[in-house]
């Protein structure tokens, strides 16, 4: 299944997502759109509520795993449901580190409205990719999270 940049790819047990993005922010931001699209359909999604996200890591994959985390501790523990992100990465070039200042743009679950498909246990690094293609202007990004 595809949604624009972001495509859900086969896989035995749990999921496996590829995101297209322009840059590497861009692909963030559809990265996290992928997340939320495992569990909830996002297009009924009213972007009335906007949430500062925020993440660090050490290198790319780090942030990556962080961002995801990040947002799926906001479904379950804030019960917010989100269908757009704005992302900033920041890389200290002194220290290595990378950061994102970012928001998500959702509302609250209601379960009348939004019907879970799918609970996800938690983000994986395993088979994570974060591949930049300067030349095509492309980054692409894998992952797999546990169901």
């Amino acid at each position: 299944m595809s949604h624009g940049n972001v495509e859900y790819l086969e896989h035995m047990t749990d999921a496996y997502v590829r995101i297209r993005g322009r840059n590497l922010e861009e692909a963030f931001e559809y990265a996290g759109k992928g997340l939320v699209g495992i569990m909830y359909d996002i297009e009924s999604v009213k972007t009335n509520r906007q949430v500062l996200i925020t993440a660090e890591g050490i290198e790319l994959e780090n942030l990556l795993f962080d961002w995801l985390e990040k947002i799926l501790l906001i479904m379950l523990i804030d019960k917010l449901i989100m269908s757009e992100f704005k992302v900033k990465i920041i890389h200290d070039g002194k220290s290595g580190q990378y950061c994102i200042r970012g928001f998500g743009k959702g509302e609250q679950i209601n379960p009348h409205r939004h019907e879970l498909k799918v609970e996800i246990k938690g983000i994986t690094y395993h088979e994570m990719k974060i591949v930049e293609n300067k030349d095509e202007d492309q980054v692409i990004v894998e992952y797999i999270v546990d169901l």
